[in-house]
């Protein structure tokens, strides 16, 4: 399991480094005030996180606020990897 943020595309992608600068500043600062620790991955114009924990996940959805500055940036999904055997 993991959540999905989608990074814009264009500009050589120069909109989606910034985007990417701005949420690992949120993701950062989420976690920091829950005392959480996770993992990013970027992918193909997308920012994955995963946490140890799936209650995290209700935590992180429960919690996270949408930047009304950049809302598509910080608009989310939570993706079950049917691929993950472990």
């Amino acid at each position: 399991m993991y959540i999905e943020f989608c990074l814009p595309q264009g500009a050589s992608g120069g909109t989606a480094l910034y985007a990417l600068a701005a949420l690992k500043q949120q993701l950062y600062t989420w976690a920091e005030k829950y005392t959480v620790v996770y993992k990013i991955k970027v992918f193909k114009y997308t920012l994955r996180v995963t946490f140890d924990s799936d209650d995290l996940y209700t935590l992180f959805s429960l919690t996270w606020t949408t930047d009304p500055k950049h809302p598509s940036w910080t608009n989310y999904r939570l993706v079950v990897d049917l691929n993950n055997k472990t």
